[in-house]
């Protein structure tokens, strides 16, 4: 028997894997995401460059030194490897809105400070802020993935901030929890065109501004 039936045998005695199977499994599993992972650097290097629209499918498999049927394996489109980006982005964004929980919220200095955090990440990545903002155009299905970022954060910051603790769909609390999500969004959009050079988010006294509505929105609470 050779080498290579042997390793089809199945299960070795008692139930357990053949070790020699599983370090093939591993290797494989190892690989694919090895893979995903070079395609998603490639993208943000291609498409940071490029833009969402201009870039291919062939350019960031050649960026990743993949081929275009790697690519395919791991993503069904352009789009769902931005998507994949933009999912990254969010849990970025997330863990960046729910810093305030363990800080003093109440304190104005602390929150302009958090708003201002938000600002300055956000000019960080503004070239991706293009990207997404191309795919958006051209993929409607990007406004969704924003109304779930906001929808969530006020769930967490409900967890330690008792003026976003609302549900929804309980009565009587539709509106502030409609209020709570325009104010998050507002800071997030706000930070957003301000990292592109837009309309009126360049000038700092948005951000006072914004730390205005924020303690509003929890005085309104008491």
């Amino acid at each position: 028997m050779n080498e290579t039936a042997k390793l089809d045998d199945g299960p070795a005695p008692g139930g357990a894997q053949d070790p020699r199977t599983a370090g093939l499994v591993a290797f494989s599993q190892n690989r694919k995401q090895d893979s995903r992972e070079r395609l998603l650097a490639a993208a943000v290097t291609t498409l940071s460059e490029t833009g969402y629209t201009a870039a291919s499918v062939e350019d960031i498999a050649a960026e990743a030194g993949l081929s275009r049927v790697t690519f395919y394996r791991h993503f069904g489109s352009k789009a769902d490897l931005v998507v994949a980006l933009y999912e990254q982005a969010r849990e970025t964004s997330r863990s960046r809105f729910f810093g305030i929980q363990d800080q003093d919220f109440r304190d104005p200095t602390v929150v302009r400070d958090w708003i201002a955090t938000i600002f300055a990440s956000a000019r960080a990545n503004r070239r991706m802020l293009y990207v997404f903002k191309q795919a958006a155009a051209a993929e409607p299905a990007f406004t969704a993935h924003a109304h779930d970022l906001m929808a969530a954060s006020i769930a967490a910051l409900g967890d330690a901030i008792p003026a976003f603790a609302v549900d929804p769909e309980a009565p009587g609390q539709r509106r502030r929890w409609l209020e709570a999500w325009l104010l998050l969004y507002e800071i997030l959009d706000q930070s957003n065109h301000a990292a592109i050079d837009s309309g009126v988010a360049m000038d700092p006294l948005v951000i006072d501004i914004l730390t205005d509505r924020f303690m509003r929105f929890l005085e309104s609470a008491t």
